[in-house]
């Protein structure tokens, strides 16, 4: 396989990108369930949830992630695991694409509270970047 696609392949580019996206998820999510009640009101300020249920998506959303990335870093089922961080990131990068496009002025939530960073330009390119690295983590490696 040559070009490009043989190089994002490549086995040791696929493992870093696999351990790195584990690690995201899971200090994300670690953050967020510990205080799920800021959490929801983070998802809240989005305006993309019909209210009522920010809880329930405050809930669930760290757990997916701790899903995700327990199943890459103990290499139970990497791949599976990459491609749900894969979906997860597309996800984020739509919700703050909109509310970027919104001219909302909030906190992302990304890292719960642990993280105060807004949504804007910065944070779009950040999720587009590990949108990518998540997309190199779910490819099967190269023989």
């Amino acid at each position: 396989m040559n070009g490009l696609a043989g190089r994002l392949s490549h086995p040791g580019l696929v493992l870093a990108c696999q351990v790195a996206t584990g690690l995201i998820f899971l200090a994300a999510a670690v953050t967020k369930i510990g205080d799920a009640a800021t959490f929801a009101r983070q998802i809240h300020n989005f305006r993309l949830v019909p209210f009522g249920l920010e809880n329930l998506v405050a809930i669930t959303l760290p757990w997916i992630e701790i899903v995700a990335a327990l199943a890459i870093l103990l290499r139970v089922r990497p791949r599976a695991g990459s491609l749900v961080g894969a979906g997860l990131m597309a996800f984020f990068l739509v919700v703050v694409g909109t509310a970027v496009a919104r001219g909302l002025d909030i906190e992302c939530g990304c890292f719960g509270t642990a993280d105060a960073s807004r949504v804007g330009l910065a944070k779009l390119a950040e999720n587009a970047g590990l949108l990518a690295v998540t997309l190199v983590a779910s490819l099967r490696p190269r023989d």
